[in-house]
């Protein structure tokens, strides 16, 4: 894809009702090559950031530059939260330590369950 098609996608992203509810903020990622002192980034990374209000320690994993999760891991994580990619698009987001899931296709969520851990 080119930057422009990329960019036209995103957009469209931007219209979907579910992507807006989305709890993931890091979707806007999706498509974006990282790079780190002139290379690409590759395996771990650790950033700490604001997230809610509370500074939280961050870890993203890469693969070619792109989010990917390998092994079942997430590609995405700190507490209570956990983002799934596959090559720079997101696969799946729990959020709240398992009482919201999120499954996605094609860059843009398509089911979004909540109160998951409700046992009634």
């Amino acid at each position: 894809m080119t930057e422009e098609e990329i960019k036209i996608k995103k957009e469209e992203f931007k219209k979907n009702e579910l992507y807006q509810q989305s709890t993931s903020p890091y979707k806007d990622f999706q498509f974006e090559q990282f790079c780190g002192n002139g290379e690409v980034l590759e395996g771990q990374h650790t950033r700490t950031e604001i997230i809610n209000g509370k500074e939280v320690l961050v870890i993203f994993n890469f693969k070619n530059g792109l989010i990917h999760s390998e092994d079942d891991q997430p590609a995405i994580e700190y507490p209570m939260h956990w983002e799934y990619w596959n090559n720079g698009l997101i696969t799946k987001v729990v959020d709240d330590g398992g009482a919201t899931k999120e499954y996605w296709e094609n860059g843009i969520p398509v089911k979004i369950e909540q109160n998951c851990d409700d046992e009634n």
